[in-house]
C-alpha cells in the first residue's frame, strides 16, 4: 500500500541530471518517491528503465507529469509508465499561449482517456497567474480551478506559487476544505513578494505554516511534490543540494505531519 501524503521530489527540480542520479538524491534526502516529468530527459521515456531504477532505489513513482506540448504519443507513453511503475496520476501541464493544437487535443480526448483508464487520476496543473486571464488563449482556459473540475472533469495539480499571493492567502486558503478533495498532487514551495517562485519553503514570503495547518485540517491525503529552482552552482554541489532538499522536507514534516 502506498503512503498517504507521500512527499515526492519532482524531477523538474534537477534539470540535466540523469534519472539514476535523481533517484539516488531523492533517496539520500529521505523522500518517499518521485514525480516524474517525462519531457526532461529521454531516459524517463523508457518504462523498463524507470521501473528498474524504482526497484534499485526502492522508491516508487507516484506521478507522471507531461509537457505543455502534449500529444497522443506522449499521453500513450505516460500511460505505459503508469502501467510499469504503478503511478496513479498523470499531471498535464497547461499548453502555452499559442498552443491551440495542444489545447484541442486535451479538450477533445481527455474524456475518452478517463473512460478507458478509470484508475488514473487525470490532472491539470494550474498555470502561472497572469493579467491575461480573461483572454481566450489555451494556457488560461485552465486557470480556473473550478473549471478544471467541472468543465473538464479532471483533478487539479496545484502549484501554489503559480497563484497570486494575495488571492492565495486571503481567499484560497480560507476555502481550502472545499478545494482539497479535487487536488490529486500539491506542488509545494515558497515564493517571494517579488514573484520569485519555487524557493525552498521558509525562504520566501508565503504564509506556508498557516497553509499546511489548514491543509491538515482539510484531510488532504494525496501526494505533496517538492518542486524547487536551484542556481547552477547549487546544482553542481550534490552535498548542498541534498541539504536543501532535506530542509524542504523537514519544513513540511514539522508543520504538516507533526501538528
Amino acid at each position: 500500500m502506498r503512503k498517504t501524503n507521500a512527499l515526492l521530489l519532482s524531477t523538474d527540480t534537477l534539470p540535466n541530471y540523469g534519472l539514476d542520479m535523481i533517484f539516488s538524491i531523492a533517496k539520500d534526502a529521505w523522500y518517499d518517491g518521485l514525480d516524474l516529468a517525462i519531457w526532461k530527459g529521454f531516459d524517463a521515456w523508457n518504462e523498463d528503465y524507470v521501473q528498474e531504477l524504482s526497484f534499485k532505489h526502492n522508491l516508487p513513482v507516484y506521478v507522471i507529469q507531461t509537457s505543455n506540448k502534449l500529444n497522443q504519443k506522449e499521453m500513450d507513453k505516460a500511460l505505459d509508465l503508469c502501467a510499469a511503475t504503478g503511478a496513479d496520476t498523470i499531471c498535464i501541464n497547461a499548453p502555452k499561449i499559442t498552443e491551440f493544437k495542444v489545447y484541442d487535443f486535451i479538450s477533445d480526448n481527455l474524456a475518452a482517456y478517463q473512460k478507458d483508464n478509470p484508475d488514473i487520476c487525470f490532472t491539470i496543473l494550474n498555470p502561472q497567474d497572469s493579467k491575461l486571464l480573461a483572454l481566450p488563449i489555451p494556457e488560461y482556459r485552465f486557470s480556473n480551478i473550478t473549471d478544471i473540475v467541472k468543465k473538464y472533469s479532471a483533478y487539479v495539480g496545484l502549484d501554489i506559487t503559480n497563484m497570486d499571493m494575495d488571492s492565495f492567502e486571503e481567499e484560497f486558503v480560507r476555502k481550502l476544505e472545499d478545494y482539497a478533495p479535487y487536488v490529486s498532487v500539491l506542488y509545494f514551495s515558497d515564493k517571494s513578494k517579488k514573484g520569485v517562485q519555487h524557493l525552498v519553503p521558509g525562504d520566501g514570503d508565503l504564509n506556508l505554516v498557516n497553509f499546511l495547518k489548514k491543509l491538515k485540517k482539510s484531510w488532504y491525503a494525496r501526494p505533496v511534490s517538492i518542486k524547487l529552482d536551484f542556481k547552477p552552482q547549487e546544482l553542481a554541489n550534490r552535498e548542498k543540494l541534498v541539504t536543501q532538499l532535506k530542509k524542504a522536507r523537514e519544513f513540511y514534516e514539522k508543520y504538516f505531519l507533526d501538528i
